[in-house]
């Protein structure tokens, strides 16, 4: 614009010219300004929408198919490496505004996180040190990527179980093991308590109760007196309804100094298990 002015009053152009020329370039200049902002953001929202939806994808090709197929470049893009290993994580999915808060937490050190089906789900170097406590999360040790699928239905069942059983927080795949291969077969549990409750009627009070007491004295190791203490009762109620569930079934032992050896205790253990819960 100096130039213009300098160059025109040089020439001899009128100012009231000048200026209608000024403004003429101003307005020009202004709406240059606007588009080129516009393109820019349009750019960084377009790169956004494509690095997140390309992100999702690989995360979701990873947890269903493994790395097969995938070139190093397509990994590396988001942070992972071909021969890293990685924890996998399952999590019910929290609110908008708590799931970007938590996303931003557990990727803060590498990995994919994002929403799988109707779940939280991710692919992380390093497990979490914590998650939100009343929020259920699950994670696998660290594996090749190769086994992610793998990691991802265990996950999904373990998910599955922790919830039935009402629990929340960070939780280890590997703490819920029995259960979950216990789960898995419904069938089988089906047969075991068919074939050592089939003696118990799930409607009859007492009976659940010698159900739930037997129950809970495997929890504790066979010992009566923990027992005693979690149901808020005499060692010797213990004592007694244990023999009556032993008379009606066949099972397990009490007698003095006996014990259940562990394929006994898990067969109990699973058929009192479900026969509460189906009853």
């Amino acid at each position: 614009m100096e130039l213009v002015v300098r160059h025109g009053r040089a020439a001899g152009i009128p100012d009231e010219v000048l200026l209608e020329g000024l403004l003429t370039i101003g307005r020009y200049a202004a709406a240059v300004e606007r588009a080129v902002v516009d393109g820019h953001r349009g750019a960084e929202r377009e790169l956004a929408r494509t690095g997140a939806a390309a992100r999702a994808h690989l995360l979701r090709r990873l947890l269903r198919d493994g790395p097969a197929g995938l070139q190093p470049a397509e990994l590396t893009r988001f942070g992972l490496r071909p021969d890293g290993r990685y924890h996998c994580l399952v999590a019910a999915p929290p609110d908008p505004v708590r799931a970007y808060a938590l996303h931003r937490q557990l990727t803060a050190r590498g990995g994919l996180l994002g929403t799988v089906g109707d779940r939280l789900a991710g692919l992380l170097p390093r497990p979490p040190d914590a998650a939100p406590a009343d929020m259920l999360t699950l994670v696998a040790p660290a594996q090749p990527l190769a086994r992610a699928p793998d990691m991802y239905a265990l996950c999904l069942a373990a998910l599955a179980t922790a919830a039935n059983r009402r629990l929340r927080g960070l939780r280890q795949v590997t703490d819920l093991a029995g259960e979950t291969a216990l789960a898995a077969q419904p069938l089988l549990a089906e047969l075991l308590r068919g074939t050592l409750l089939g003696a118990l009627d799930p409607a009859d009070e007492f009976h659940r109760e010698l159900a739930g007491t037997a129950l809970a004295w495997l929890h504790h190791g066979q010992r009566l007196d923990q027992t005693a203490a979690e149901l808020h009762v005499h060692p010797n109620t213990v004592r007694y309804r244990l023999r009556r569930l032993r008379e009606l079934t066949g099972g397990p032992p009490v007698e003095e100094g006996a014990r259940c050896t562990v394929p006994e205790t898990v067969h109990w253990w699973w058929a009192l298990r479900s026969w509460l819960d189906d009853g």
